[in-house]
């Protein structure tokens, strides 16, 4: 069994139009309400909503500019302090070689110094030996001397003066330094 539909409305160009604004007075009240609606988000939704979107951008965009600026500063600071740390080292360099040549030439000081007191001390000792071979010679001579009187006493069997005892050693000294 088949259905048949009957429609009893016919829609024609006008009933359309009466369908969709059935009142015009009604349309333009929608319409108006439509407006002020519109006017009222705008207003009081979209304007702040764009500020505060602007606002969020000028931020994000300031902060951008700073990290850009902070990431300037940090390779400028950076480079400083690689320049800082070659000049650094570079005088750490120079510091060393001037304590090498300083260290070099304390130790020539110290050295020509002990070289200096190392001969006066053989010249000390040189005077100290020449000073006890005349003592020595001077207590030999003294000891031939008495020597030569005792043998001058008893050679002559006499007393002998001083005058003839000093003439008998000055010729005996001499008698010994030509045997030398």
């Amino acid at each position: 069994m088949e259905h048949l539909v009957i429609y009893d409305d016919v829609i024609t160009k006008e009933g359309f139009l009466e369908k969709l604004f059935p009142n015009p007075w009604d349309a333009l009240a929608v319409f108006l309400a439509f407006v002020l609606l519109l006017i009222v988000v705008f207003y009081f939704a979209y304007k702040p909503v764009k500020k505060l979107i602007k606002k969020r951008a000028d931020y994000v965009e300031g902060k951008l500019r700073n990290a850009e600026q902070s990431e300037k500063e940090a390779a400028e600071k950076v480079e400083e302090a690689q320049l800082e740390l070659k000049k650094s080292r570079q005088e750490a360099l120079v510091i060393v070689e001037q304590a090498k040549v300083d260290a070099d030439k304390e130790r020539q000081k110290i050295h020509a110094k002990a070289k200096e007191e190392a001969d006066q001390e053989v010249m000390r000792a040189k005077q100290e030996i020449e000073q006890e071979i005349e003592k020595s010679k001077d207590e030999i001579h003294s000891q031939i001397v008495d020597v030569a009187f005792d043998a001058s006493k008893k050679v002559l069997s006499r007393e002998v003066n001083q005058k003839d005892n000093e003439k008998l050693i000055n010729e005996f000294i001499s008698d010994l330094e030509h045997k030398e």
